[in-house]
């Protein structure tokens, strides 16, 4: 019946009443149409938040896992690994655990409880790794170091030589040397002297300070050792840069603490390392300390360090090379006598130059010029020299 009314309806209905009942009703459909449009976008996106809010709430409700390190495999699901505190268990890896992929020092995530192998970590080193690598030596060219000429000369032999002319070592009948090491006051530029041997060769620049190695647990030091040579075999040309060496190489005793037992075995696996890379010629130690005295007979034979080169205090024309080095990047007026400026810094080595230049800017910015003078040149002179006296 309503359909014979509306066709009625329509066969009543001029021309122009038609068009505009049609017209009405196409835009009333275009407004539902698009109305049914929003509800379905705002259905997805209500679908989505949804979903990562599930994910969310999951992501706080899963518990965390530990990180082990496989020792041995015993067995066709058994292994035996170590834990983060250094004890040992015997456990099983889950099904879904590619067990053809498990073989000895790969890193594992373990369940809290039952220590099962949840998952493999892909990535093969510590994270420490990286932050040794954020280390970056950065533009030091060979022109930025100052009255270390034959120090340079020196360690260009045992580190740029053996990299790109190998053959006159054999040629000679000699080893090439694997490390070297910088003794010699704070300050003087041991640091610098490596960072510009990497740079220049193009090298990894791995700077490890040897305190910030040694681990509370057993065994965790070792592997950090262990780790870095690992990296440097399969990422050559690669410098080991380990600073302040004294911390982990100093002379073995019989009796001592744990903490003293552990830093001993630190020095037992670097030697280990270092006597197992003999035929890469790519890979190269620097060690740096200002206490040589205190460093194992072990450690400092040939065939281990080949090289000791002692750094100095820079004498009179060296302190004058260093000064026009950091000088030259200060902007300045008027006349600068260099070696003025030098007479008045007493017993100052490489940093404390660079300090010089840091101070006379200081005080340019203070007398709020954008330039310095030779006056505020030697007013840091005598500044520095001051607190070097009280220290």
């Amino acid at each position: 019946m309503a359909f014979c009314f509306w066709t009625e309806s329509f066969k009543s209905m001029t021309d122009k009443e038609l068009l505009l009942s049609w017209e009405f009703l196409w835009e009333h459909h275009e407004k539902v149409f698009s109305k049914v449009l929003e509800i379905e976008d705002r259905i997805i996106e209500l679908d989505f938040i949804e979903k990562k809010m599930e994910k969310d709430l999951h992501s706080s409700q899963d518990v965390g896992q530990l990180v082990g390190e496989v020792i041995k495999k015993i067995g066709s699901n058994r292994y035996i690994l170590k834990a983060p505190t250094g004890t040992r268990y015997i456990v099983s890896a889950q099904n879904a655990v590619n067990k053809e992929k498990i073989q000895q020092n790969t890193r594992v995530s373990l369940d809290t409880s039952t220590l099962t192998i949840m998952k493999l970590l892909v990535n093969k080193t510590d994270p420490i790794i990286d932050t040794m690598l954020n280390e970056n030596p950065g533009v030091v060219n060979y022109t930025d170091i100052g009255g270390l000429e034959k120090q340079l000369q020196q360690l260009k032999e045992v580190v740029e030589l053996p990299l790109f002319n190998p053959e006159i070592f054999s040629q000679c009948g000699v080893k090439i040397p694997k490390g070297v090491l910088l003794y010699g006051p704070p300050g003087t530029g041991k640091t610098l002297l490596a960072r510009s041997v990497s740079y220049n060769i193009k090298a990894k620049f791995l700077k490890i300070v040897a305190s910030g190695i040694v681990d509370k647990y057993i065994g965790e030091s070792a592997r950090i050792i262990r780790e870095i040579f690992s990296y440097a075999k399969s990422n050559f040309p690669c410098i080991i840069f380990i600073d302040e060496i004294d911390a982990i190489g100093g002379r073995r005793f019989s009796e001592g603490s744990s903490a003293d037992r552990e830093i001993q075995r630190t020095l037992m696996e670097l030697l280990n390392q270092m006597d197992g890379f003999s035929e890469i010629n790519d890979i190269k130690v620097i060690m740096a300390t200002n206490r040589p005295d205190v460093l194992d007979p072990a450690l400092l034979r040939p065939g281990r360090l080949d090289r000791k080169l002692q750094i100095p205090l820079p004498n009179k024309n060296a302190l004058i090379d260093i000064f026009n080095i950091y000088f030259k990047k200060l902007s300045s007026q008027g006349t600068i006598d260099s070696e003025k400026i030098i007479e008045a810094c007493i017993n100052f080595n490489g940093a404390d130059i660079r300090n010089l230049c840091t101070e006379a800017g200081l005080f340019a910015i203070r007398d709020e010029r954008n330039f310095v003078k030779q006056d505020d040149l030697i007013k840091a002179a005598k500044k520095i020299s001051f607190s070097k006296n009280l220290g």
